[in-house]
Order: C-alpha cells, then structure tokens, then sequence
C-alpha cells in the first residue's frame, strides 16, 4: 500500500439466516451471454459491465444452464463445410445444420429451426420485407440458438438481442446502437438516418414483441432517446434506467502526501483490443504527457494497455523516460495496487466508458475524462472531476430529436489540439494544487459510496425483472 493510500473497514453485511435455501429459492434468471455469437461483439458477455450478474437482486438468480461449444472441439462434416462453402450460401447453412445436428441432436435443432422460421415469417408480416428479416433472423446464429436453454422462465441478454424469442428475456444495453449490430455499428452513426435502415423495422417488430421484457439500460442518455427513436410506446414502458453501480475498495489513494512522486494512469478496455488505445484518447495522452514532463519532473505516466502501431514522434515521447508501458495481463491484486497507487486518472476518450470511469473514482483518483457522449452522467465537472472539450459534437454526441447516439471514430487515430490543451491544463492544476486533486477524488469516492452504488442498480434491475414476469 502506498504512503498516500488509506484502508477503510467496509460495512457489516446483512447474513441471510439460510442463504442456500434463499438461493433455492430465487427464480432464476437465465444468463445467456457466454453464447458463442456473443464474441462476435468484443466478447460482451464477459465484459466487467456485466459482473454485477456475480451478485443478483434479491428474490433471483443468474445460472448458466447450456453448454457452450469449445473453440478447439473437432466436428464433423468440416471438409464438407468447406466445400459447400465453395459453392454456395444455402448449401454452408444445410451443412452447419447437419454438423450442429451431428453435435446436438436433430430434434433439438429442429425445434430451434422452427423458432428461427416463426421468427422469419413474423418481421416479413410486420415489416413487409423479406431479405432483411432473412438476413436479421441469419444474424442471431443459429449454432447459438441450439445452445440456448428452451425452457427457461426469464433469459438476460447482453448488448445486442441474439435471440428468436424462445424464451422471455430481459436486455441490457449503454447505448440503442448495439441493439442494431451487426447491421449498423458504433462509431458509423454520424450522418445516419436509422429509421430508414432495412432492419430498423425488424428491431422495433423484436423489441415490441410479447417475449421481449425489458430494456435496461446505465444511461439515462439511453433512456430519453429509445423512446425517440422506435416511437413506440410498447418500447417505451419497457425501458428501465439506472446509474450503474461497482463495489467500493478498501484502500483508496487520499493524496496525503504534500510532495514526490505524481501517478498518472490511462487504461485500456478490459479486452485489451490495440485499436482501442486511439478510441480512449491514446495519442492525447502521449502529447499531453510530452509537454508536462518538461514542466513537473515528478510526474509518471502509466499506460496500462497494448500499443498499436504508431508514429515514430510517438515512440520517442515513450523512450524519453518515465514512461511504463504495461502490456501484459495484470491479476486483480496487482491491478487494485495499480488502481491505488495512481493519482489522476486520464481518460479523453471517445465516449464514455463506464466500468473505467467508475473504477477509478471508486479509488479516489482525480479524473480527468472527455466530454465525449456519457461522461457528464457519471462525473460533474468542478466536483468529482474535470471534463476536457473536444468530442462532444464531433466525435460522438446525442441526437435527442432522431432518438440516434451520432458517432464518428475517425477524428480518434490523430491528436486533437484541443484535447491535448485541456490535458495539459487540466493536469498541471491537479499537480500544483493537491488540495483541488484531493478534493475531486474524495468527492468522487463518495459519489460511488452513495449514488453509483451496487444496490442501487440492483434494486432498479429487481424492478425490471419483477415486471418482467408479470
């Protein structure tokens, strides 16, 4: 533990007198995010937005009651594969269907077949269109499907609705463009007219149908412009808001210490995906940092991610010094002394990015984020932090009108000038004022203790899930 890093003794938890049969006794809820098709999204069913599910509502339960295909498993009928595959789409469907009946069972995928068809034909008579419900149907993969439980009371979803419909089920999502992949994807919504989109009808026909339950959602952003968007208000009364919440630390950076060292830290998603060290404001961060060096001597940066491939300027301003470049997997002990150790917290990127965000204000980092699309929800600006101009507008901004969260990630793989001066001014007053540093992160730290609070989200997601069942 750091010098400037303090251990507070977290609150007695209520005992459940028999928690085994209290956990009997839920009614579980059917966690379907480890399916297959979810690595088509950055793998979102592992993403640490959802591990709120390692702790449910009172009265449920998250289980896992399928068995997922291994990468490695060897099936049959590959070379046939391939070869259909040659000639034609129709003939690589019959065979993925003979290699998941192979593997599954032929009355188990008939039964998803047929929830694959009545699907088809239910967007072709709300839509009137048959190619898109064709190809939006394709798109929920079928292998997936068979994998699914087909008996269970409640199913919860991750980011985008990979279902027939077999099951009633519950959505969670940041933002109304997920729900649409992979047909139109984040970052290329800038100039889109969704509405118009082939398959917008076929999203609306599925979040209006009876099985869908639920839209929960962290962002009230999300909340206001669903209804906007789908003008439905079927849609509408489905759609439950919540700040999220994360557990607090024991040990948390006070900023006690009036000199030495000054720790700043940027981080990488959790996936650790290289591309996204441009989207969370990578290269701002490096000529932010080139200037400051020369300034405060007693600065260190920390970059905890993988590097892309870059401009040879950016190399030299990692090889000048006080640069640490942390590539490799950290275990979660080594990651909170990280997290502890910090001071400021940089994070100019495209949007927000909420697991990060609330992390680091659980610490009692001082951040320092974008006013990219989501940030003001979670961090107030003076108060629990400092909000840098620069995204908002032109990299991603809310169109409340349309009901469409506009993006454009193009700006992020160049430095913005703006950005860049909203770092170097933002960190040299949290530098030389450690008394505005301290005042932002114990504010911030109070903020998760009390409003972003692991309860809190529990409480509304009961809500959604008690609705959902009637």
């Amino acid at each position: 533990m750091s010098a400037t890093s303090h251990k507070s003794v977290p609150p007695p938890r209520e005992e459940t007198a028999d928690p085994v049969r209290a956990t009997r006794a839920a009614t579980p809820v059917e966690f379907l995010g480890w399916l297959p098709v979810f690595k088509r999204f950055g793998n979102c069913g592992t993403h640490p937005l959802f591990r709120h599910t390692d702790a449910p509502p009172a009265g449920y339960r998250f289980v896992h009651s399928g068995r997922a295909a291994t990468d490695d498993e060897t099936l049959p009928l590959t070379r046939v594969q391939r070869i259909a595959r040659a000639f034609s789409a129709l003939g690589t469907s019959a065979t993925m269907f003979a290699q998941t009946a192979f593997q599954f069972g032929a009355v188990r995928c008939l039964i998803t077949l047929f929830g694959f068809v009545r699907l088809v034909l239910s967007l072709i008579r709300q839509t009137g269109r048959v190619v898109p419900a064709v190809r939006f149907a394709h798109s929920r993969n079928f292998q997936s499907q068979v994998l699914a439980p087909r008996r269970a009371e409640l199913a919860f979803l991750t980011s985008v609705p990979f279902t027939y419909g077999q099951n009633p089920w519950v959505i969670e999502i940041e933002d109304a463009t997920t729900l649409f992949y992979p047909f139109i994807q984040n970052g290329q919504t800038a100039g889109l007219d969704v509405q118009r989109s082939p398959y917008f009808g076929a999203v609306k026909a599925l979040l209006e149908a009876e099985y869908c339950r639920g839209i929960v959602t962290h962002m009230r952003s999300t909340a206001e412009m669903i209804p906007a968007l789908f003008r439905s208000e079927t849609i509408a009364r489905k759609v439950t808001y919540a700040p999220l919440g994360v557990q607090l630390p024991g040990e948390w950076q006070t900023h006690d210490d009036e000199d030495g060292t000054v720790n700043l830290l940027f981080t990488n998603s959790w996936h650790q995906n290289r591309d996204s060290f441009f989207l969370r404001g990578g290269l701002d961060v490096l000529e932010a940092f080139d200037v400051l060096r020369e300034r405060y001597p007693q600065l260190r940066l920390t970059i905890r991610s993988g590097l892309p491939r870059l401009d040879e300027r950016y190399y030299r301003i990692l090889e000048s010094g006080w640069v640490r470049v942390i590539d490799r997997f950290l275990p979660a002990e080594r990651m909170a002394e990280l997290q502890r150790e910090s001071h400021i917290y940089l994070l100019p990127a495209a949007r927000i990015h909420i697991v990060s965000v609330l992390q680091a204000m659980s610490y009692g980092q001082a951040v320092v984020v974008s006013d990219g699309w989501g940030m003001d929800e979670y961090v107030e600006h003076g108060r629990t932090g400092l909000i840098v101009p620069g995204r908002y507008g032109k990299v991603s901004w809310a169109d409340h009108e349309a009901g469409v969260l506009r993006e454009n990630y193009g700006p992020m793989y160049t430095a913005d000038k703006k950005v860049v001066d909203g770092l170097i001014e933002s960190v040299s007053l949290l530098i030389e004022q450690r008394a505005v540093r301290q005042r932002l992160g114990h504010a911030a730290r109070a903020d998760v203790q009390t409003r972003f609070t692991p309860d809190q989200w529990n409480a509304a997601l009961k809500n959604a899930f008690d609705k959902a069942r009637g």
